[in-house]
């Protein structure tokens, strides 16, 4: 049988260790330097901040102006001074318990104010 070389043999263009190289490339490296990928993506979201710095600076500016400009209204609240309870709302069985419940309320029952422990958390 007959022995199989497994080697891989490179054409001379391709080969890793030929440091010969044409005089057109190295012109073009010397005139274009790379900027680092990290450094242009600080520079884009660096910009990219400032206009939205200055977007919301010039809203901040414009909403300023137009609030004195505008007279607040304030928003009357109900009050509910004495509620009255609709008797047809309210079963008839329950209706003598609410009517009770609305008598107890406006008695003002005098309770005095809760004791504090003194010795509690020693």
């Amino acid at each position: 049988m007959e022995e199989k070389l497994y080697q891989n043999i490179d054409p001379p263009q391709n080969n890793p260790l030929d440091i010969k190289e044409p005089e057109t490339k190295e012109v073009d490296k010397e005139t274009k330097k790379p900027i680092n990928k990290k450094y242009l993506l600080l520079i884009i979201l660096g910009s990219v901040t400032f206009v939205l710095l200055l977007i919301a600076i010039i809203v901040t500016q414009t909403r300023k102006g137009n609030t004195s400009k505008q007279e607040i209204i304030p928003t009357p609240s109900k009050t509910m001074d004495n509620p009255v309870i609709n008797d047809s709302l309210i079963p008839s069985p329950y209706q003598e318990a609410f009517q009770q419940l609305d008598q107890s309320f406006s008695q003002d029952p005098d309770l005095p104010a809760p004791q504090i422990d003194i010795e509690v958390g020693q």
